[in-house]
């Protein structure tokens, strides 16, 4: 009997972590497999790329993750990478916002609560009243703006939610949908009524807050790692052009390259890209996976001599707000966030623009890019000395924003899936939008196909 034929379309981190983790239960099962991973870019990892220039380390896309998902720290141990882990410094905890021309620190517990002018005495003795505040309104959707507004009230939910929503999703809080972007919020009202106790319940079960780990070199570490121990099966720069019906197979039209035959095809790509793909065996499908917005973003990396930076670099980094309408969304102070980031007596900061408050910025020219950036640091922490070094990434959509409807949405892209044996659609469009969420996408849909393909002889790990 001939082994198994499975495409994975796209080599992000989503794609080689269900690609790998399906090798690795085929080999204990000891069961055949026909794996082929194709990519259409030059390179494998997507997002998750470190680069080493002028002494500087530099991440394209996230700089680290939170160790609260199994899944994520359950592949790292089955690579052997666990000792190349390296823990953001303490002083990460401390983040800031820009309000008013001026970074202020961001509350992390009632002595700053007291003290930051990041919030007006009327907002801090507002968000005291949060344990009393209204439950949800019957029957509907909120937004996190929304949600934010009922439970901490106005003021914090523009200063700090919304900022922060920017910052991790690139979107507008008033339209993404709370429920579908952060439902750990609305199980934390549901099941204690508020934020709050929540948190205390939390803490008292041990649970505390989450560590922030990257690897030692980079995040491009775990994908790169990954593109290895999958060997031939990834191919770059070949990008699917259709999919369509073979008999009972499927056949992948493959620009540059010959038709390809599967008999299960994972498409882990956005849903932007999957949407075409698709069009010919099911316009319906194409139209709902078209449904599904992005936003985009631009990061450019500058490395200072310390010298040369007005200001001490003494925590994560800041946040914008809205009312400062500025092209930032954020900067993130990299050398102090974890250790072998920039050479010594130098910084590297990344700038992140864009997104769906200046989408315009992520269309233009690399030079304007690191112009804006440079300006905008200019006003907030007084860098004028030119930069030693200069990086610039560019993600068009490169953020799914799960708009109120979502959830609705990526039910009717399930449902659909079932006229279709074979074919199936994972990653970030659907199913969270962290790194976390990336890589428990891939393993949770490479358990799935183990199971039917191998049953209970397959025992993934985690």
């Amino acid at each position: 009997m001939s082994p198994p034929r499975i495409v994975v379309v796209g080599a992000g981190v989503t794609g080689l972590s269900l690609a790998y983790t399906l090798q690795e239960d085929a080999r204990r099962a000891g069961a055949p497999l026909s794996l082929t991973v194709l990519e259409a870019a030059p390179r494998s990892g997507g997002h998750a790329h470190s680069t080493r220039v002028d002494g500087f380390l530099v991440e394209a896309g996230p700089n680290g993750f939170l160790n609260r998902e199994p899944q994520v720290m359950a592949l790292i141990e089955q690579l052997g990478l666990a000792p190349r882990l390296v823990e953001a410094r303490p002083e990460a905890k401390r983040r800031f916002i820009l309000r008013g021309g001026r970074l202020c620190q961001v509350p992390d517990g009632p002595a700053t609560l007291i003290t930051t002018p990041a919030l007006s005495w009327r907002a801090k003795l507002r968000l005291m009243y949060e344990p009393f505040a209204p439950g949800p309104p019957a029957g509907v959707e909120e937004t996190i703006h929304e949600f934010a507004t009922r439970r901490i009230g106005a003021e914090a939910a523009e200063m700090l939610v919304d900022a922060a929503v920017s910052g991790i999703s690139a979107g507008d809080s008033r339209r993404l949908s709370v429920s579908a972007q952060f439902p750990m919020m609305t199980e934390m009202e549901r099941d204690h009524g508020s934020l709050v106790k929540a948190m205390f319940a939390r803490r008292s079960k041990g649970q505390g807050p989450s560590k922030l780990l990257s690897f030692d070199h980079g995040m491009g570490t775990l994908t790169s790692t990954l593109a290895e121990r999958l060997g031939g099966a990834v191919h770059t720069t070949s990008p699917v052009r259709s999919i369509e019906r073979a008999g009972a197979a499927w056949r992948l039209n493959v620009n540059g390259g010959d038709a390809l035959e599967a008999d299960h095809v994972v498409l882990t790509t956005a849903a932007r890209v999957a949407a075409p793909l698709v069009q010919g065996i099911d316009p319906v499908l194409s139209s709902s996976l078209q449904g599904v917005g992005y936003a985009g973003i631009a990061v450019v990396a500058l490395g200072y001599e310390v010298a040369d930076i007005p200001r001490a670099l003494d925590g994560y980094g800041y946040l914008v707000t809205r009312p400062e309408e500025m092209a930032t969304l954020g900067v993130v102070w990299e050398s102090s966030l974890f250790p072998g980031r920039a050479p010594a007596g130098q910084a590297l900061l990344r700038v992140m623009l864009g997104g769906s408050r200046r989408p315009d910025i992520v269309e233009a020219p690399d030079e304007q890019k690191v112009d804006v950036a440079r300006q905008e640091l200019v006003r907030v922490m007084g860098i004028r000395q030119a930069p030693r070094h200069v990086s610039v990434f560019t993600w068009p959509g490169a953020i799914a924003q799960y708009m109120v409807g979502h959830q609705e949405r990526r039910a009717s892209v399930m449902d659909r899936l079932r006229l279709h044996p074979g074919l199936a659609l994972c990653g970030t469009s659907y199913d969270g939008v962290s790194f976390n969420h990336a890589v428990k996408s891939g393993r949770v849909m490479a358990r799935q196909l183990g199971e039917r393909l191998w049953g209970d002889e397959c025992q993934p790990a985690a």
